[in-house]
């Protein structure tokens, strides 16, 4: 019996052994790459779709407008974007956001519009897709803004 008990201890002991091993992780930092968007998006029904930039977009805004000024434009930027999201829900008018990427609004009628958010002309955005057509608004003014799509 005592023999048995030995046979069995040993593959037990390899096998915790090997599971107990690890390998080093040699992974590479990617922070500083840009974002790699493959998903696209497709939006079919009238929604408000918010946009606000990433980490290495956010990085190439601080080097472009220096620190002084990046920190100042962000914190006005969140400010507007809370207060769509405010005006929106308030509303009850279907919202979703977009990390990046490309975005395709397809309209009633057939057509699509797509918008690439990878572009650098897109920092903080509201887009208003009504079905028939893509109003990239005015953050600073949504209730004027939303009236004019909507009403």
């Amino acid at each position: 019996m005592y023999r048995l008990k030995n046979r069995c201890l040993l593959p037990v002991a390899l096998l915790a052994l090997m599971a107990c091993h690890q390998t080093p992780d040699t992974s590479e930092s990617t922070d500083a790459a840009p974002p790699a968007h493959t998903v696209v998006n497709v939006i079919t029904e009238p929604c408000a779709v918010i946009y606000t930039p990433g980490t290495h977009k956010l990085e190439k805004l601080k080097e472009e407008n220096g620190e002084e000024s990046f920190y100042a434009l962000s914190s006005d930027s969140e400010n507007c974007i809370s207060d769509c999201q405010d005006f929106l829900q308030n509303k009850a008018f279907k919202t979703t956001t977009a990390d990046g990427g490309k975005i395709t609004f397809r309209h009633q009628n057939g057509d699509t519009t797509v918008i690439n958010l990878d572009d650098p002309q897109y920092t903080w955005e509201v887009f208003l897709f009504d079905g028939k057509k893509v109003t990239n608004i005015d953050i600073t003014d949504i209730e004027s803004e939303y009236d004019k799509v909507f009403i």
